[in-house]
């Protein structure tokens, strides 16, 4: 027997690491990523409800199983299937309940790995174009994303009334839920140049707050990754990186108090139609700027569309199949409004057989049945003004019954909240906000499209529900609110249902 076998074997009997295949769920408790940790940072680790810890070492062996925690292996990026089983070989002898591993070669030949691991391997990092893998029955985790916040002026354009531009991942985590409804839509980005952060941008010790809650508003989840000035200050004992460890435990264990909230259905009289994250992502990505957080179906799972739930559709960029197309048709036709463009390489537009009405240089308008069509003449390659047009028609289509710009959500002088609409019962609403800049320090406004009986909030400052004063305005109703914490959940009661 080699030496590596028999330690494993001793390990696996004295602890009972070995005695099954460590299951991580982010819905049991935090998912990190902290290289060498000791036994300090697994102090910090626990504090803050992590459950599964990925490091590199065998330091926090001991004290991650004292503390009841998943330890797994982080497996450095690998060429191929055989240079990955080389590099996790070793893991298994040292301790390690099991290894996160970043997925390489094609998807058959890595299944057939994940296979001879016995359950081994518990995260997989997949690239976008590989979300689609199967990795079952691993955690798959989507290394990709933004590092959220307020994206840092360039300081060669000048202009003092430029918009403040927010880094976000709301959209994606919607996107995720809707193409795989079955797992959990998780995010592995981390504090790097890929995902917006070059090794001279410094950030601040609330950046992992933003991280927590920008996950957390859509119903996904995020393997923390914590900035390397943040680990070393929080170990060194630095009193402004403390002070923050406090506010992001705080935030933590709110989220986990509500993580039923977010998990619920996105609400929105606004449905996307969307293929892939290539074809589908900055559509989304630019909705959700606009705080029109529409909700998402994937193009193979189109629910039966009726203009008495849904005012808009988007159908854009994404090749849709004959009986999605009859769906769209009967949904103009009874009144609703769809927003459509070409897939890469169609050449076919489906809602040309409608009453031309309207024709300028991008799009043209069509009267189909009692309801329009928006058709693009080419695939959309410019989401920002395509959002400022999705936008106006959702504005319009609300003209006839609720006024003018009745929107789900609108937000007056809080440019740095996005807001997230979840339907949590038959008369129930929850907006959940998150701040992804310093939070206002004055009044501000947000208002919800309908009637409603009353509302209340509650932020992880103050965990018991506050009521609202409801302002009634045609249409919609309107609240002023105080104050706003980096996240928040706004609970609203219908009226009339």
């Amino acid at each position: 027997m080699k030496w590596t076998d028999l330690v494993a074997t001793l390990f696996c009997a004295a602890s009972l690491v070995c005695a099954a295949p460590p299951v991580v769920d982010p819905q049991q408790g935090l998912i990190a990523y902290w290289p060498e940790a000791n036994g300090k940072a697994i102090g910090l680790l626990k504090e803050l409800g992590v459950r599964t810890l990925i490091t590199t070492g065998t330091e926090a062996a001991a004290a991650s199983h004292a503390a009841g925690m998943t330890l797994l292996f982080e497996a450095p990026a690998a060429g191929s299937i055989e240079a990955l089983a080389a590099d996790i070989g070793p893991a298994k002898a040292a301790g390690y309940a099991g290894a996160a591993v970043s997925a390489v070669g094609d998807a058959a030949a890595f299944q057939a790995f994940l296979k001879s691991q016995a359950g081994f391997v518990a995260v997989v990092y997949l690239k976008p174009e590989q979300i689609g893998w199967d990795v079952a029955p691993a955690l798959a985790v989507l290394r990709s994303g933004v590092w959220p916040g307020i994206a840092p002026r360039d300081p060669n354009a000048a202009g003092a009334t430029e918009a403040v531009w927010l880094n976000a991942n709301a959209s994606v985590v919607a996107h995720l839920r809707s193409l795989y409804p079955n797992r959990p839509a998780v995010l592995g980005y981390r504090p790097d140049k890929d995902a917006g952060v070059p090794e001279t941008r410094s950030l601040p010790p609330r950046a992992m707050e933003i991280v927590l809650a920008d996950a957390y508003a859509a119903g996904g989840f995020v393997v923390l990754s914590f900035p390397d000035s943040f680990r070393q200050g929080l170990l060194a004992g630095d009193g402004r990186m403390t002070s923050g460890w406090k506010d992001l435990v705080k935030v933590a264990a709110f989220h986990a108090a509500h993580r039923d909230v977010a998990q619920k259905p996105g609400h929105a009289r606004m449905l996307v139609i969307a293929g892939d994250l290539e074809q589908s992502g900055e559509i989304l990505n630019l909705a959700y700027r606009r705080n029109l957080c529409p909700r998402v179906v994937a193009a193979a799972q189109v629910p039966a569309l009726a203009a008495a739930q849904v005012d808009v559709v988007v159908a854009a960029n994404v090749p849709l199949a004959a009986g999605v197309v009859a769906n769209l048709k009967r949904f103009a036709s009874a009144g609703g409004t769809v927003m459509a463009a070409p897939a890469e390489g169609e050449k076919t537009q489906w809602w040309a057989g409608g009453r031309k009405v309207e024709s300028d240089e991008e799009r043209d308008k069509y009267a189909l049945g009692r309801g329009l069509v928006y058709g693009y003449h080419e695939q959309v390659l410019d989401p920002g003004t395509f959002a400022l047009d999705l936008k106006d028609a959702y504005a319009e289509k609300s003209v006839p019954t609720d006024g003018p710009k009745n929107l789900d959500v609108r937000l007056w002088a809080a440019d740095t909240i996005q807001v997230v609409l979840h339907r949590t019962g038959p008369s129930q609403l929850a907006a959940v906000l998150t701040c992804y800049g310093n939070p206002p320090n004055h009044d501000f406004l947000i208002s919800f499209r309908g009637r409603y009986r009353s509302a209340s909030i509650i932020d992880p400052a103050r965990p018991e529900k506050q009521p609202l004063t409801l302002m009634p305005r045609t249409g919609r109703t309107e609240i002023n609110l105080k104050q706003a914490g980096r996240s928040a959940i706004i609970y609203l009661e219908e009226l009339g249902r």
